[in-house]
């Protein structure tokens, strides 16, 4: 009988095929990673390149806007001086014009007072704080009375004192001292 093996021998090796890789094709795969590199670098240094560029040119804006916003500080600073400045001579002309009040109303009760025969005048008006002198001349020597309980009526002043009182052919001279009941500042 014949015996056919139909297994082939185990001692025989397989020869097995495997590719062996040539120089060209390893070339070529070192050429795209390079390339793959290179590329990737490269873009990397744009974007970083774009970015340095747009900082500059924000830097320089933000640069521009400082000065411009310097030089309108500046402005605000001489505005706000000058309101500062004239809000204290409006402070001033307001003082001013409080104080003002008193020698009006001086004034007024004097004119109320003197009588309307034109029988005194008075030469001398000095105020002093809250001290008022008062000199004047009168025709008839009863006239001087008549105006002091004048002033005594407007209630204008504390006390009225009748300092000097000289009779001469043609007029009297008289002299009086006054305190008002409104205490002026003295200057």
């Amino acid at each position: 009988m014949i015996k056919v093996n139909l297994l082939r021998d185990q001692t025989v090796q397989v020869r097995k095929t495997t590719v062996k890789p040539s120089v060209f094709g390893m070339g070529l795969v070192f050429l795209a990673v390079f390339l793959i590199l290179f590329g990737g670098l490269g873009s990397w240094w744009y974007s970083i390149n774009h970015e340095v560029k747009d900082l500059t040119e924000m830097r320089d804006r933000l640069q521009a806007e400082n000065t411009r916003l310097q030089a309108l500080k500046k402005e605000v600073d001489r505005h706000e001086k000058l309101k500062l400045l004239r809000q204290s001579r409006i402070d001033v002309i307001a003082k001013l014009k409080e104080n003002q009040i008193g020698p009006v109303q001086l004034l007024n009760h004097l004119i109320q007072c003197i009588p309307h025969d034109s029988s005194i005048w008075l030469t001398l008006l000095d105020q002093k704080g809250d001290r008022i002198q008062i000199v004047g001349y009168a025709l008839r020597p009863e006239a001087v009375p008549d105006f002091l309980s004048n002033l005594t009526a407007t209630g204008f002043f504390k006390s009225i004192d009748l300092e000097l009182l000289q009779s001469d052919k043609e007029a009297s001279k008289f002299s009086l001292l006054c305190l008002s009941t409104h205490k002026q500042p003295t200057e």
